[in-house]
């Protein structure tokens, strides 16, 4: 008798997402995206993942009233944290750690995964370190931290040296770029080998930190790679947005119950969008009920070489899928998760020449029913290419202007026609998507007549806008303006302890129990002069009434509806950051 060849042992993997401000704010509103990328590849590659996401246990916790904001005051000092990832005793963090993870099979875990997040929030990124302490020192798993925020972080590692130095000493790896074949790669080696791998070698993987003397260093990042995101194992009703539903219901009565939803879905803001969700969620079961929406992402990197982007210093090679391969994601993800709802996280949507045409062909041709919303370029966006767009499921783009001065808009060098973006703003209304847009202001030598184009812009195509996120500029270090300040006419300024600066200000956002929308700005790290102009403390005292000018040209509709909404769920008359003068600052 033939004897059957063993299995290959299946690695476990422990896969946790650390928690964030959000749940003790608002509903989550999208299960983990990178998370569920790296869960994807792991699992493709055999890997047997337990996939926990710690923001839900937060959110029980809270409901359950067994803290208060002010009580997270520790996770919010870098010493306690770092003295704790070090092996010092902290009874409160030790215990809050032990009290996310009940109910999780740490022991069967031969490798644990932990994603800090990507929202840049200090409590997404401490506690990933205090949950990794933690298991470190009572179950004794070699582990690996990964997400988004870790990008922030060491784009800014000189000002989070401390945070580096503890994460590199005491845990196994530290992934700082995509991680979908990276996390594949280190969690082979650690099940294999059982041992510590050593970040400060000279050559660890792609992506991975590692400490060079006192120099804290970063690895070429890997390539990214598509994939379908895998959310299996996650509590997925803790990511509803509630919709209106009523199969029975008259056609005109379920048509408008549509126009609502995408409304709450597409139209509003991010802040009155949570709100909606909150006060529809009321009424779940009397004509409401809970469905996801999935994020995805189907193309990664930029052509363009905007000065303040993170993406314009370093060129790196364009990923983007291919059209049936997309079709087949979102068709099979919208079938998987029961859901006709997106949003698309791209760098642009129209990024590749013929894209959109054959991606509505395949769509329409397929019968897919989908709703979906991303990013786009105002440049080769014609009327009949919206058009396809809107009959393949758009329902929102979002289109990076920055700012109306073509003085500034050549400095940048941002590429943009403002002609062509008005015609697009004004197609896109006809054909039924809502267009938003992205605007900066306090770039180095803004001035009253720079800033009035972009004003005065935003007044004119006011009817074609349905809403504008202000930005205030922030040095990013990975950019040419952050490489280069002299060429743009600033010198830096560091701000002295920003790392604990940042983490009071975050603090006292948390403990004051303001609204979300008051998050303060984490990317303020550095400060500028303008060379031959005015200094920082000048540009901070202009940038309040820039921002409340921006603010007041926006549709009061939104303000309208977060009144309505706020009195269904008698809050308090709170009036939203975006409807003020700025979030909090670091200061």
């Amino acid at each position: 008798m033939a004897i059957a060849p063993a299995r290959k042992p299946t690695t476990r993997v422990l896969f946790l997402v650390a928690p964030g401000e959000q749940p003790m704010f608002t509903r989550m509103n999208l299960p983990p995206f990178g998370t569920g990328i790296v869960t994807a590849s792991l699992r493709d590659s055999g890997c047997d993942v337990d996939l926990h996401d710690l923001n839900s246990d937060l959110w029980r916790m809270w409901r359950a009233g067994e803290f208060t904001k002010a009580d997270l005051r520790p996770f919010y000092d870098e010493r306690a944290v770092l003295d704790y990832v070090g092996g010092a005793r902290n009874d409160f963090l030790d215990s809050f750690a032990d009290r996310l993870l009940a109910g999780k099979d740490i022991e069967a875990a031969q490798v644990v995964g932990i994603s800090a997040g990507g929202d840049f929030s200090f409590l997404e990124m401490q506690s990933a370190v205090v949950i990794g302490a933690h298991i470190k020192r009572h179950y004794g798993k070699p582990i690996v931290l990964g997400g988004n925020n870790l990008d922030y972080l060491m784009q800014f590692h000189d000002a989070f040296h401390s945070w580096w130095t503890a994460v590199i000493t005491h845990f196994d790896a530290a992934v700082t770029g995509p991680g979908e074949d990276v996390f594949v790669d280190l969690v082979g080696k650690l099940a294999r080998e059982r041992t510590q791998l050593p970040m400060a070698r000279p050559a660890p993987s792609p992506g991975v930190a590692r400490l060079l003397g006192d120099t804290v260093l970063r690895s070429p990042d890997a390539a990214h790679r598509i994939l379908a995101p895998d959310f299996d194992g996650l509590r997925l009703d803790d990511y509803h947005n509630f919709v209106r539903d009523r199969p029975t219901a008259s056609p005109r009565k379920q048509e408008a119950d549509e126009m609502w939803n995408r409304m709450q879905l597409y139209q509003f803001p991010a802040y009155l969008s949570w709100l909606a969700n909150e006060t529809n969620a009321q009424q779940a079961g009397q004509g409401v009920s809970g469905k996801l929406v999935m994020p995805y992402v189907f193309n990664y990197n930029c052509p363009y070489n905007c000065a303040f982007c993170t993406e314009s210093l370093e060129r790196v090679k364009l990923v983007h899928a291919t059209v049936d391969d997309i079709v087949e994601d979102m068709a099979g993800l919208s079938s998987k998760y029961q859901t006709p709802y997106f949003y698309l996280f791209n760098n642009y949507f129209n990024l590749v020449n013929g894209f959109v045409e054959e991606f509505a062909s395949r769509v329409v041709l397929n019968g897919v029913e989908l709703h979906w919303s991303d990013c786009a370029r105002f440049n080769s966006l014609t009327y009949e290419r919206l058009a396809l767009m809107a009959e393949s499921g758009c329902r929102k783009l979002t289109f990076g202007l920055e700012t109306a001065s073509t003085k500034m808009l050549k400095i940048i060098d941002k590429r943009v026609k403002l002609a062509e973006a008005e015609r697009v703003l004004g197609w896109c209304k006809e054909v039924g998507i809502w267009a938003d847009l992205e605007i900066i202001t306090g770039l180095p030598h803004e001035d009253e007549d720079t800033f009035a184009e972009t004003t005065d812009f935003l007044e004119r195509n006011a009817a074609n806008i349905n809403y504008f996120n202000v930005n205030r500029y922030f040095v990013a270090p990975k950019s040419l303006m952050g490489a280069k300040p002299e060429a743009y006419g600033m010198t830096l300024r560091k701000f002295p302890d920003a790392y604990q600066r940042l983490l009071d200000a975050n603090y006292r956002w948390l403990a004051e129990d303001l609204e979300f929308s008051y998050k303060p700005q984490n990317f303020r790290v550095y400060e500028f002069d303008e060379i031959d102009g005015r200094s920082a403390e000048q540009l901070a005292d202009v940038i309040v009434p820039k921002i409340a000018k921006l603010n007041a040209i926006q549709s009061t509709d939104f303000s309208d509806a977060w009144r309505v909404l706020s009195m269904r769920q008698d809050r308090a008359g709170r009036t939203p950051a975006r409807f003020n003068n700025e979030t909090m600052s670091m200061a």
